[in-house]
């Protein structure tokens, strides 16, 4: 039987590893396809489809956007889209660029509680991906201010916590508009950290096309729920590991899995949303980002 893992991060948003190390992590434990989903960034997927293509896993089109609804802050999950279409990069683009302006002000805070970090080590840090509250919490622990970077969140940037600051969000309706308009479905990503069942029936209205059933943070009640949620409303299922590496994750690569059919259903989906052209010339929601 096949199995994929739909939910992890590289190197380009704040998870630990390249594109190349978590393909190669995919095939040595058989799970047969992923998804690069980087916190809204898409940049890391050619280069996950190229090697995807030379060790023989399967890429699915994948991103994480920050939105919220009604004040609740919350995920949503990409997949199946053209990377290159322009509006879709032109938001994330601007989503990064806040991300730079909020890790400087996690700095100015931790400098005044006493914990001064070096804004453009920080910003080093994330490479050539999209700067995070982990890089700061790298940070502060090789600086010596905190033991774990665990501690770093539980003291000073985790939500409501004095270093942290909001992100910018835009609206789900408008994360999901954007998802649709590349040609891709989006997906409630871990509702478990938004209150569970309850906060998705109004997304429904925005076009929501499926839900993330199967994540470290869901135990088997919850999963059961939202798989049945799900069947109610015709969305589509996933899940995944939601891996950002060996420090920041109780997750590994491949343990949280689904079965392949799954991954079927979103190509299903994704082709019932899929429009002519994206508008700018390119192809739309292939399954090969890394060849576009």
């Amino acid at each position: 039987m096949k199995y994929a893992d739909l939910h992890m991060h590289s190197t380009f948003s704040d998870g630990e590893w390249t594109p190349e190390k978590l393909v190669k992590s995919a095939r040595r434990v058989g799970i047969a396809a992923i998804a690069l989903t980087d916190h809204d960034s898409v940049d890391g997927l050619p280069q996950a489809g190229a090697f995807a293509e030379m060790h023989g896993v399967e890429i699915v089109p994948g991103v994480e956007i920050s939105a919220f609804d009604e004040g609740v802050d919350l995920h949503l999950l990409g997949y199946g889209f053209d990377p290159t279409n322009a509006e879709l990069r032109d938001a994330l683009r601007r989503s990064q660029a806040a991300r730079q302006t909020r890790a400087a002000r996690i700095v100015e805070k931790l400098t005044d509680l006493g914990k001064p970090l070096d804004l453009q080590d920080v910003l080093a840090r994330a490479e050539e991906g999209v700067v995070g509250r982990p890089h700061v919490a790298q940070a502060l622990l090789d600086a010596g201010h905190v033991r774990t970077i665990r501690e770093a969140f539980d003291l000073y940037l985790g939500d409501g916590k004095p270093a942290c600051v909001d992100k910018m969000r835009i609206t789900a309706r408008e994360a999901i508009a954007l998802l649709h308009g590349a040609g891709g479905i989006a997906v409630a990503a871990h509702p478990a950290t938004y209150g569970g069942v309850s906060y998705l029936e109004p997304l429904l209205d925005d076009g929501l096309d499926g839900v993330e059933v199967l994540h470290s943070l869901h135990d088997s009640t919850l999963a059961r729920e939202l798989s049945e949620f799900a069947t109610a409303h015709g969305l589509v299922t996933t899940g995944g590991s939601d891996f950002h590496g060996p420090r920041a994750s109780t997750s590994d690569v491949g343990s949280v899995k689904i079965p392949y059919e799954w991954v079927e259903r979103v190509f299903d989906r994704v082709a019932s949303r899929r429009a002519p052209s994206n508008g700018n010339g390119g192809s739309v929601g292939g399954r090969e980002p890394g060849r576009e």
